[in-house]
Protein backbone atom coordinates (compact mmCIF):
# COMPACT_ATOMS: atom_id res chain seq x y z
CA UNK A 1 0.00 0.00 0.00
CA UNK A 2 2.59 2.67 0.70
CA UNK A 3 4.93 1.19 -1.84
CA UNK A 4 1.48 2.32 -4.59
CA UNK A 5 1.19 5.77 -2.52
CA UNK A 6 5.14 6.27 -3.26
CA UNK A 7 4.81 6.12 -6.83
CA UNK A 8 1.38 7.66 -7.39
CA UNK A 9 3.42 10.85 -5.79
CA UNK A 10 6.99 10.17 -7.59
CA UNK A 11 4.48 10.28 -10.76
CA UNK A 12 2.77 13.30 -9.76
CA UNK A 13 6.78 15.17 -9.13
CA UNK A 14 7.40 14.05 -12.79
CA UNK A 15 7.27 16.69 -15.78
CA UNK A 16 4.59 16.21 -17.76
CA UNK A 17 4.70 14.89 -21.48
CA UNK A 18 6.09 17.41 -23.86
CA UNK A 19 3.84 18.51 -27.04
CA UNK A 20 5.55 17.86 -30.09
CA UNK A 21 5.39 21.83 -31.76
CA UNK A 22 2.96 22.41 -34.11
CA UNK A 23 3.71 23.49 -37.57
CA UNK A 24 2.78 26.67 -38.35
CA UNK A 25 -0.68 27.49 -40.76
CA UNK A 26 0.48 27.77 -44.43
CA UNK A 27 0.68 31.14 -45.14
CA UNK A 28 -2.57 31.93 -47.70
CA UNK A 29 -0.40 34.13 -50.12
CA UNK A 30 2.19 31.57 -51.05
CA UNK A 31 -0.74 29.26 -50.77
CA UNK A 32 -2.76 31.26 -53.69
CA UNK A 33 0.55 31.53 -56.01
CA UNK A 34 1.18 27.75 -55.67
CA UNK A 35 -2.13 26.65 -56.38
CA UNK A 36 -1.58 29.21 -59.42
CA UNK A 37 1.70 28.50 -60.56
CA UNK A 38 0.69 24.89 -60.65
CA UNK A 39 -2.43 25.20 -62.78
CA UNK A 40 -1.25 27.45 -65.32
CA UNK A 41 1.50 24.75 -65.56
CA UNK A 42 -1.08 22.08 -65.95
CA UNK A 43 -2.47 24.34 -68.69
CA UNK A 44 0.30 25.18 -71.09
CA UNK A 45 1.68 21.74 -70.68
CA UNK A 46 -1.90 20.67 -72.52
CA UNK A 47 -1.63 23.38 -74.82
CA UNK A 48 1.81 22.87 -75.76
CA UNK A 49 1.29 18.91 -76.41
CA UNK A 50 -2.04 18.81 -78.09
CA UNK A 51 -2.93 17.38 -81.63
CA UNK A 52 -2.19 20.35 -83.59
CA UNK A 53 1.37 21.03 -82.23
CA UNK A 54 4.09 19.83 -84.37
CA UNK A 55 7.93 18.26 -82.59
CA UNK A 56 9.60 21.07 -82.91
CA UNK A 57 7.07 23.66 -82.25
CA UNK A 58 6.25 21.76 -78.56
CA UNK A 59 10.17 21.82 -78.13
CA UNK A 60 9.58 25.42 -77.96
CA UNK A 61 7.00 25.60 -75.74
CA UNK A 62 8.82 23.70 -73.55
CA UNK A 63 11.66 25.72 -73.38
CA UNK A 64 9.45 29.00 -72.63
CA UNK A 65 7.19 27.18 -69.98
CA UNK A 66 8.43 28.37 -66.68
CA UNK A 67 8.94 32.00 -68.28
CA UNK A 68 5.53 31.79 -69.47
CA UNK A 69 4.40 30.27 -66.01
CA UNK A 70 5.62 32.72 -63.84
CA UNK A 71 4.91 35.92 -66.21
CA UNK A 72 1.07 34.46 -66.71
CA UNK A 73 0.59 33.48 -62.60
CA UNK A 74 1.69 37.40 -62.10
CA UNK A 75 -0.72 39.19 -64.57
CA UNK A 76 -3.58 36.82 -62.98
CA UNK A 77 -2.94 37.44 -59.20
CA UNK A 78 -1.77 40.91 -60.42
CA UNK A 79 1.79 40.50 -58.21
CA UNK A 80 5.18 40.63 -59.80
CA UNK A 81 7.09 38.05 -61.31
CA UNK A 82 9.85 37.99 -58.82
CA UNK A 83 6.53 38.14 -56.00
CA UNK A 84 5.78 34.87 -58.01
CA UNK A 85 9.14 33.26 -57.65
CA UNK A 86 9.28 33.88 -53.55
CA UNK A 87 6.27 32.57 -53.10
CA UNK A 88 6.84 29.82 -54.64
CA UNK A 89 9.84 29.09 -53.16
CA UNK A 90 8.25 28.67 -49.62
CA UNK A 91 5.73 26.12 -51.32
CA UNK A 92 4.61 23.00 -49.90
CA UNK A 93 6.47 20.22 -51.54
CA UNK A 94 4.72 17.26 -53.94
CA UNK A 95 6.99 15.15 -55.97
CA UNK A 96 5.82 14.41 -59.45
CA UNK A 97 7.26 11.13 -60.86
CA UNK A 98 7.40 11.33 -64.72
CA UNK A 99 8.81 8.32 -67.29
CA UNK A 100 10.03 9.40 -70.95
CA UNK A 101 8.40 5.70 -71.88
CA UNK A 102 9.80 4.86 -75.54
CA UNK A 103 10.25 8.02 -76.34
CA UNK A 104 13.06 8.48 -74.04
CA UNK A 105 15.56 7.80 -77.06
CA UNK A 106 14.73 11.39 -78.17
CA UNK A 107 16.38 12.91 -75.53
CA UNK A 108 19.40 10.48 -74.99
CA UNK A 109 20.11 10.98 -78.34
CA UNK A 110 18.99 7.66 -80.07
CA UNK A 111 18.73 7.61 -83.83
CA UNK A 112 16.71 9.77 -85.73
CA UNK A 113 15.04 7.64 -88.45
CA UNK A 114 17.09 5.45 -90.82
CA UNK A 115 17.36 2.00 -90.65
CA UNK A 116 17.73 -0.60 -87.82
CA UNK A 117 20.71 -2.46 -89.53
CA UNK A 118 23.18 -1.46 -93.00
CA UNK A 119 23.47 -4.70 -93.65
CA UNK A 120 22.66 -6.35 -97.33
CA UNK A 121 21.77 -9.40 -98.15
CA UNK A 122 20.41 -11.53 -100.27
CA UNK A 123 16.80 -13.20 -98.43
CA UNK A 124 16.37 -16.91 -99.04
CA UNK A 125 13.12 -17.21 -101.04
CA UNK A 126 10.56 -19.72 -100.56
CA UNK A 127 8.64 -19.10 -103.92
CA UNK A 128 5.22 -19.04 -104.59
CA UNK A 129 2.31 -21.79 -104.99
CA UNK A 130 1.21 -22.46 -108.47
CA UNK A 131 -1.36 -25.25 -109.71
CA UNK A 132 0.18 -28.28 -111.53
CA UNK A 133 -2.38 -30.73 -112.52
CA UNK A 134 -5.67 -31.83 -110.41
CA UNK A 135 -5.18 -31.18 -106.90
CA UNK A 136 -1.33 -30.51 -107.20
CA UNK A 137 0.60 -27.37 -105.99
CA UNK A 138 4.47 -26.78 -106.91
CA UNK A 139 6.38 -24.06 -105.84
CA UNK A 140 7.71 -21.94 -108.75
CA UNK A 141 11.11 -20.53 -107.86
CA UNK A 142 11.37 -16.92 -108.17
CA UNK A 143 14.43 -15.30 -109.91
CA UNK A 144 17.24 -14.97 -107.26
CA UNK A 145 18.23 -10.83 -106.60
CA UNK A 146 21.19 -9.72 -109.18
CA UNK A 147 22.03 -7.80 -105.97
CA UNK A 148 22.13 -7.57 -102.33
CA UNK A 149 19.06 -5.62 -100.82
CA UNK A 150 18.88 -3.95 -97.52
CA UNK A 151 17.71 -6.08 -94.47
CA UNK A 152 17.54 -3.02 -92.17
CA UNK A 153 13.89 -1.88 -91.49
CA UNK A 154 12.54 1.86 -90.70
CA UNK A 155 12.72 3.03 -87.46
CA UNK A 156 10.73 5.84 -86.46
CA UNK A 157 11.76 9.69 -86.35
CA UNK A 158 11.16 12.29 -83.80
CA UNK A 159 8.37 13.66 -85.49
CA UNK A 160 6.67 10.35 -86.38
CA UNK A 161 7.19 9.24 -82.65
CA UNK A 162 5.05 12.78 -81.89
CA UNK A 163 2.38 12.38 -83.98
CA UNK A 164 2.04 8.51 -83.21
CA UNK A 165 2.06 9.54 -79.54
CA UNK A 166 -0.78 9.31 -76.91
CA UNK A 167 -2.01 12.57 -75.65
CA UNK A 168 -0.91 12.01 -72.28
CA UNK A 169 2.42 10.72 -73.55
CA UNK A 170 3.17 14.38 -75.68
CA UNK A 171 1.87 15.92 -72.14
CA UNK A 172 4.49 13.94 -69.80
CA UNK A 173 6.95 14.75 -72.79
CA UNK A 174 6.62 18.22 -72.06
CA UNK A 175 6.13 18.30 -68.76
CA UNK A 176 9.39 16.40 -68.44
CA UNK A 177 11.24 18.72 -70.65
CA UNK A 178 9.92 21.55 -68.43
CA UNK A 179 11.06 19.66 -65.32
CA UNK A 180 14.80 19.27 -66.78
CA UNK A 181 15.28 22.84 -67.80
CA UNK A 182 13.53 24.73 -64.91
CA UNK A 183 15.23 26.50 -62.48
CA UNK A 184 12.09 26.70 -60.55
CA UNK A 185 11.70 23.24 -59.43
CA UNK A 186 13.97 20.76 -57.69
CA UNK A 187 14.54 17.52 -59.96
CA UNK A 188 16.37 14.03 -60.35
CA UNK A 189 16.85 11.97 -63.44
CA UNK A 190 17.09 8.58 -62.84
CA UNK A 191 17.45 6.05 -65.73
CA UNK A 192 16.06 1.71 -66.01
CA UNK A 193 17.13 -0.59 -69.02
CA UNK A 194 15.05 -0.17 -71.82
CA UNK A 195 12.51 -3.89 -71.41
CA UNK A 196 12.34 -4.79 -75.53
CA UNK A 197 16.01 -5.02 -75.35
CA UNK A 198 17.06 -5.21 -71.76
CA UNK A 199 19.59 -2.46 -71.73
CA UNK A 200 21.61 -3.96 -74.91
CA UNK A 201 20.51 -1.61 -76.85
CA UNK A 202 20.18 -4.04 -80.04
CA UNK A 203 18.27 -7.44 -80.39
CA UNK A 204 19.21 -10.30 -82.74
CA UNK A 205 16.66 -11.62 -85.36
CA UNK A 206 16.63 -13.46 -88.73
CA UNK A 207 15.42 -12.07 -91.65
CA UNK A 208 15.04 -13.80 -95.43
CA UNK A 209 16.54 -16.39 -94.21
CA UNK A 210 19.95 -14.26 -92.45
CA UNK A 211 20.67 -13.69 -89.04
CA UNK A 212 21.82 -10.01 -87.93
CA UNK A 213 22.17 -7.83 -85.27
CA UNK A 214 19.31 -4.56 -85.31
CA UNK A 215 19.06 -1.91 -83.08
CA UNK A 216 16.22 -2.28 -80.73
CA UNK A 217 13.19 -0.02 -82.36
CA UNK A 218 11.84 1.33 -79.01
CA UNK A 219 15.69 2.60 -77.73
CA UNK A 220 16.78 3.30 -80.52
CA UNK A 221 20.45 1.93 -79.11
CA UNK A 222 19.90 4.00 -76.67
CA UNK A 223 19.82 1.30 -73.76
CA UNK A 224 17.87 3.37 -71.38
CA UNK A 225 14.63 4.50 -70.02
CA UNK A 226 14.43 8.47 -68.40
CA UNK A 227 12.61 9.13 -65.84
CA UNK A 228 12.31 12.84 -63.77
CA UNK A 229 11.17 13.26 -60.46
CA UNK A 230 10.86 17.04 -59.33
CA UNK A 231 8.94 19.07 -56.73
Amino acid sequence: MIASLLALLLGSLQDPPKEEPKAPPPDPFVVKVTDMVRARCAALVSQASGPKVKFEEALAKAAKLEETIVQESAEKLEISPDEVRDAWKKRERKSRKLAYGDGSWIVLGGQDGGLDSDVKGRPTETGELIPSGPSILTRRKPPPPSEPVPLGKALKTKDQWWTTASSSERAVFVEAEFARKSTMVEKKEEAKKCPTCSGKGSLNTNRGGIGLTVLCPRCHGTKEDVLVSYE
